[in-house]
């Protein structure tokens, strides 16, 4: 079974992996608030919501780890060394 990327505007984390279903969810809506926006950078320059989404593909690839804060560094340096053009597909996956 592949696994299948899906959005949601349902209270709760800004996104969730689930190994059951094998489905990787953003929350959109948690990126519009008033805090958090789409395309705000972080102090690295990299987005919020692609970080996020990077964050949830790291827990999908490294299901082993279960420390939050080395999944977050991972997906930092995963942002951190993609091209545009790879940033722009992982946005696509979840339109």
């Amino acid at each position: 079974m592949t696994w299948k990327y899906k959005t949601t505007n349902k209270r709760g984390a800004f996104g969730e992996t689930d190994f059951e279903k094998k489905t990787l969810t953003i929350n959109k809506k948690r990126h519009k608030s008033k805090n958090v926006r789409k395309l705000t950078p972080n102090k690295d320059g990299s987005e919020n919501l692609l970080t996020t989404i990077a964050h949830e593909f790291a827990h999908k690839n490294h299901p082993k780890i279960n420390s939050e804060k080395k999944i977050e560094k991972l997906a930092r340096a995963m942002v951190s060394k993609m091209s545009p053009k790879r940033k722009a597909k992982l946005y696509r996956k979840f339109q």
